[in-house]
């Protein structure tokens, strides 16, 4: 990554729900699980209302801002010069996917 925030880009897909729900944040987090057989570390995402936002600001997340609103990422997390959002629908489930932003890397 270089010293200047990313370009964040959101799917029409994505745009359109956003409007139509009046979701405005999109929050990046580690979700991690470890077990006796394997340690995990994958990304989660959430929609996040303003209350939320605030208090993920709070607790250092990194703001990126974009075209709908920003895109919270808990600290530690590494991110590309491009991140890419996107959703999914799977049996009325909605998902964000994102492309550009990991829990970590070799």
């Amino acid at each position: 990554m270089s010293g200047r925030p990313p370009r964040v880009t959101y799917t029409p897909r994505l745009a359109a729900y956003m409007s139509k729900k009046g979701w405005r944040h999109i929050a990046v987090e580690h979700a991690s699980a470890c077990g006796c057989c394997v340690d995990l570390s994958e990304v989660a995402t959430r929609f996040v209302d303003d209350a939320t936002a605030d208090k993920l600001r709070a607790k250092g997340c990194v703001e990126l801002r974009c075209e709908l609103g920003s895109v919270l990422v808990a600290r530690g997390m590494e991110y590309d010069d491009e991140v890419a959002l996107d959703l999914r629908s799977f049996f009325g489930a909605k998902d964000i996917t994102v492309r550009g932003i990991r829990s970590w890397s070799l």
